[in-house]
């Protein structure tokens, strides 16, 4: 156990340097730009327009979580004793925790721009139940993406899904209840939904980022018997005998 921990600290360096950070960066800064609006014109969204800006920032963060699986130095640390699965999940923390955290900073800005009597109604434990389904949709279209794609990279299937699911489950009828304003009509089975969500998501990814067990080949030659004779050789193996 202790020399995993450790193959595991010496590992992170490696991952840290190939981490998607130019998405990362992106996406928290673009997050944190779109909720510090209404304090910076100083206006007072209503709890479900606060709503939509902190969606808005759940899609910008969890785009970079679309790349998280994409590692360039998969052959590089393949060399380790570590398994596969437990790099790739070592890799999905080191993305997933700074843009967790953006996003909580987003949450929290938007509360003091709330009226004092409608700060009541804010509930970002709630809404973080919706980026964190979202996000789980992702990484599993970017674990799928790396079964089907021959160069590694499941974000050539995971980007464009990462704005698309969000997009398409705005224009279906049950919108207004799968986002719902928090506390109003439908919240809370809308948070049943997304939990349900999030643990599909979630088992279907784990399942997705298993190792396949390798193939062996069986061998070709025949075992034969000790004292049975031995099939006579083809011609050119006569040649290669007798010249």
């Amino acid at each position: 156990m202790r020399g995993q921990l450790t193959l595991i600290r010496a590992l992170v360096p490696h991952l840290l340097r190939t981490l998607p950070r130019t998405p990362m960066v992106l996406g928290s800064a673009l997050a944190v730009v779109v909720c510090s609006l209404p304090l910076a014109v100083s206006t007072h969204p209503a709890p479900g327009d606060a709503a939509l800006l902190l969606r808005v920032a759940a899609v910008l963060c969890t785009v970079p979580a679309a790349f998280a699986l994409d590692d360039p130095a998969a052959r590089t640390t393949a060399v380790l004793p570590v398994s596969l699965a437990a790099r790739r999940v070592l890799r999905l923390t080191l993305t997933l925790a700074p843009l967790a955290v953006a996003w909580t900073v987003c949450g929290f800005l938007l509360r003091p721009a709330l009226r004092p009597d409608e700060r009541v109604a804010w509930s970002v434990p709630g809404l973080a139940l919706e980026a964190a389904a979202l996000g789980a949709a992702t990484v599993m279209v970017a674990a799928l993406g790396l079964r089907l794609s021959a160069a590694g990279r499941g974000s050539l299937l995971a980007a464009p899904s990462s704005v698309l699911l969000p997009l398409v489950l705005t224009l279906t009828p049950a919108r207004s209840v799968l986002f719902a304003a928090p506390y109003a009509e439908g919240w809370d089975s809308s948070r049943r939904g997304w939990a349900v969500a999030l643990v599909t998501t979630a088992g279907v990814t784990a399942v997705l980022l298993r190792e396949g067990r390798p193939t062996t080949r069986r061998s070709s030659t025949r075992h034969t018997r000790p004292g049975s004779p031995q099939p006579a050789p083809s011609g050119e193996s006569r040649e290669a005998i007798h010249p």
